[in-house]
């Protein structure tokens, strides 16, 4: 017996949907101990350059190109460019949305921070 099983609005043919997959992208990505302490990183200094991204985690620029491009993929770090230069930084809105407590990025914590 032949069962033919479709996926709904928004999934796919393995019945796995757009939210999931980008929950599994992000988590992959953040499966690396080398883009954890990166990300860990830009969550506390803020936006940061690549040399001193570099610098900071004692990486070649190849390997950290490599690593800040698995992170932007998966919608993790937002990059600008001034010039020669890229400057990233963590996307707040989705790290909060993905795993606020892993980065201590729950809902109303810079309010609280404000209020002092």
């Amino acid at each position: 017996m032949n069962v033919e099983i479709t996926a709904g609005p928004g999934m796919g043919r393995d019945g796995v949907g757009n939210q999931e997959r980008r929950l599994v992208k992000a988590f992959r990505a953040l499966g690396d101990p080398t883009r954890l302490r990166l990300v860990h990183l830009l969550v506390r200094r803020g936006e940061m350059g690549c040399a001193d991204l570099a610098n900071s985690l004692g990486l070649s620029r190849s390997t950290l190109s490599h690593h800040t491009r698995v992170l932007e993929e998966a919608g993790l770090i937002l990059m600008r460019r001034e010039g020669p230069y890229h400057f990233y930084r963590v996307h707040r809105e989705e790290l909060a949305r993905i795993a606020p407590a892993l980065f201590g990025l729950e809902e109303g914590d810079e309010e609280e921070g404000d209020e002092a």
